[in-house]
């Protein structure tokens, strides 16, 4: 494993590296999301180059807060106190934002890669099948599935299980086990494990690959018709949320504020600024969701 030269910066700080390695102790999960998140770094590589970071993150902080003191805050003539808050807040805070990030950005990486490879699970099952029908062996099967780089992070694990058998001539059975272990989907991990039972049993791994492809695919057809219809309800419910009570609310806060009647001004305000961007960021992180599952 080659270490950046961050990482590398990071491990030679002491005591960051004793602490480092003291939460990696006390997070026995590490390693497995590491592995699973495809990091090619130890927890305590993590964990001390996270910790450097919220240092020189808190460093940062200060330095933005007496840029905020000396220039913004002093031309509007705020008092003393506040400058103190914002130097005593916002290094903290930058701190906070950056250990948050890090701790976060393994398991988001490994949640993507789990969507990746179960979008592409029935495509790549699909492959394996059409190889297995020309009685090309499971290995050179996995060999030319780690060349096809539109099956995104199923090539990533094909690449890995190649290597494994290629680089360190391990069984197949146990290279399987292995990436089993490390697979962030549950549903590679059955359709490797039933490689595995299909072997050990004597049976047909071409006829295991057809019959897996053609679940798959069809539980692939399920999933698009669901995600069709779950994007028709949101699509008239952003009509309805997002366009027709505003404009409505528009109109009729307008009415009130020609009128003269208090509140209306900021009402249309609220909800020109306020409601409408807010709306359309919530449908856009749903219908994401929704696209990416």
């Amino acid at each position: 494993m080659t270490l950046t030269p961050y990482f590398k910066a990071s491990m030679k700080i002491g005591p960051l590296t004793k602490l480092g390695k003291r939460l990696s102790d006390n997070d026995p999960d590490i390693e497995s999301i590491m592995e699973r998140a495809n990091y090619n770094l130890r927890g305590e590589v993590y964990y001390t180059g996270m910790l450097v970071s919220v240092v020189l993150a808190v460093i940062g902080g200060l330095i933005l807060a007496t840029f905020l003191n000396l220039t913004i805050l002093e031309s509007l003539g705020l008092p003393m106190p506040i400058k103190l808050v914002v130097w005593i807040a916002v290094p903290p805070l930058v701190g906070m934002l950056t250990y948050a990030i890090f701790m976060g950005l393994p398991r988001n990486r490994m949640t993507e890669r789990k969507k990746s490879i179960e979008n592409n699970l029935s495509y790549a099952t699909n492959y394996m099948a059409a190889m297995s029908s020309a009685d090309v062996t499971p290995t050179a099967i996995f060999r030319g599935l780690a060349e096809q780089e539109i099956y995104g992070e199923i090539r990533t694990e094909a690449e890995k299980i190649a290597r494994d058998i290629d680089f360190f001539g391990r069984d197949i059975i146990k290279v399987l086990q292995k990436a089993i272990a490390r697979t962030p989907s549950e549903r590679f991990q059955d359709f490797l494990q039933g490689i595995i039972t299909t072997s050990n049993s004597g049976g047909s791994l071409k006829v295991y690959f057809m019959a897996k492809s053609e679940q798959f695919m069809r539980e692939n057809r399920l999933k698009q018709e669901r995600d069709m219809q779950t994007l028709g309800v949101m699509a008239e419910s952003f009509v309805t949320v997002v366009v027709a009570a505003p404009l409505f609310l528009i109109i009729m806060m307008s009415t009130m504020a020609m009128m003269g009647q208090k509140g209306g001004d900021t009402l249309l305000m609220a909800t020109i600024f306020g409601l409408i961007p807010v709306a359309q960021v919530v449908f856009a992180v749903l219908i994401g969701d929704t696209g990416g599952d």
